[in-house]
């Protein structure tokens, strides 16, 4: 169900949303029984793309194009379409569109280089608009944040020894990306230096994720947190 309005405050995390047709609320128990639904608010974003986003974009796209060695203007009609087709997103224009899609579209294209492992000449930290997507892109696809190498997943909470390491909750503590170098100059120059000197940062993985990298086991997570729940102690 789609309720048409205008959003008219917000005190905290509470948002407040006058409907424009007040009978439609009428029908809102057609739909649900819940006293407190789940809802999406989707406020459109009227703000058109920056200069610096069309600049990142542009380079971007020569940089992948030279890369593989196609025609700059085909590759980049080439990724929009792709964008289009696998995002559901509408067609756009470098002119005029708006600064959300222009950050999704810098997201979509680190994404697919990393994916197909397109080298870029310079970092692609020089590239991202999103430095919380670009820190969860390098981690899915083991490619450090710095160089582009493959990766280890270097933890930036304290975890211990490999005994520890097998207890610890990873959902509780905050990852990133690294080489072999960049992780041994992470250990030597202590995290709060390197991610001032680097402006990088580890970000907290959900479970599905955790899964799929081998980092920890769904059933590792039902037994920590039924032991949790039987006892309340919870891990480090």
């Amino acid at each position: 169900m789609e309720l048409w309005g205008r959003m008219i405050g917000v005190q905290g995390n509470i948002v407040r949303f006058a409907a424009e047709n007040p009978e439609e609320l009428a029908t809102l128990s057609l739909y649900t029984h819940e006293d407190y639904p789940e809802a999406v608010l989707n406020i459109p974003d009227n703000r058109k793309i920056s200069a610096v986003q069309r600049k990142k974009a542009y380079a971007l796209l020569h940089d992948m194009a030279k890369q593989i060695g196609q025609d700059e203007s085909s590759f980049k009609d080439a990724m929009k379409k792709l964008f289009v087709e696998e995002t559901g997103e509408e067609t756009f224009s470098f002119s005029d569109t708006d600064m959300t899609t222009a950050r999704y579209f810098i997201s979509f294209l680190l994404d697919y280089a990393l994916k197909w492992h397109i080298p870029l000449s310079k970092s692609a930290l020089s590239y991202q608009d999103d430095l919380d997507m670009y820190m969860y892109q390098s981690l899915k696809y083991r490619s450090c944040v710095l160089c582009g190498k493959h990766a280890d997943v270097h933890h930036v909470d304290a975890i211990g020894n490999n005994q520890f390491r097998a207890l610890a909750d990873h959902r509780e503590k905050r990852l990133v990306a690294l080489c072999r170098i960049h992780h041994q100059e992470a250990g030597n120059m202590g995290w709060p230096t390197f991610s001032d000197l680097y402006h990088v940062k580890g970000i907290y993985l959900e479970p599905k994720m955790l899964n799929q990298l081998g980092i920890m086991t769904y059933e590792r997570m039902k037994q920590i947190d039924d032991k949790q729940n039987r006892t309340g102690w919870k891990t480090n």
